[in-house]
């Protein structure tokens, strides 16, 4: 009969050493050594951009005689427009962007192949300047993208199921 130890599916491995992991001085937990380093490195690179963000805020509002206290206001609305868009016509913009990239076309170029689908350069800058997505451009602007149009529909209306995809 084998021993209790051999039939579980779950194990600990003595041998993975698990390093304390320290935040100004104070014990937060435990990593497994092999992800310790590299974890450590991000979060330390995260802190260095977030305190440059801080210092640029806060220079910003100085110079331009604005309330210093709003700086958190200040970085969070950064950040919110520096995130990548999940849904909305910005995002669907994100995509024709990337659609463009792989396509390895110039702006001249991938307006032409839009509007061999039916979507007319005007209609494809009104895009990029945020306005509203029709519906009757969801099947081009899917064929154009290589996604369903339900699929678009979602990134359009905001779907978080779908566009978090």
């Amino acid at each position: 009969m084998s021993s209790y130890n051999e039939t579980l599916d779950w194990q600990f491995e003595s041998s993975n050493l698990y390093m304390p992991i320290y935040y100004k001085g104070d014990l937060v937990g435990f990593l497994n050594q092999e992800y310790a380093s590299e974890i450590i490195k991000f979060l330390n690179e995260e802190e260095v951009l977030t305190k440059a963000l801080k210092k640029a805020c806060t220079d910003l509002l100085q110079k331009t005689g604005g309330d210093t206290s709003q700086v958190k206001h200040m970085m969070k609305k950064y950040i919110k427009i520096s995130e990548r868009p999940k849904y909305g016509t910005r995002a669907i913009a994100v995509l024709l962007n990337q659609r463009q990239k792989e396509l390895d076309l110039n702006s001249q170029e991938f307006t032409k192949f839009c509007d061999t689908f039916k979507v007319s350069p005007t209609e494809l800058n009104n895009i990029y300047t945020g306005e509203v997505v029709d519906d009757i451009l969801l099947a081009p602007l899917s064929r154009i993208l290589g996604i369903s149009k339900e699929r678009l529909l979602a990134v359009r209306d905001g779907s978080e199921e779908e566009s978090a995809a």
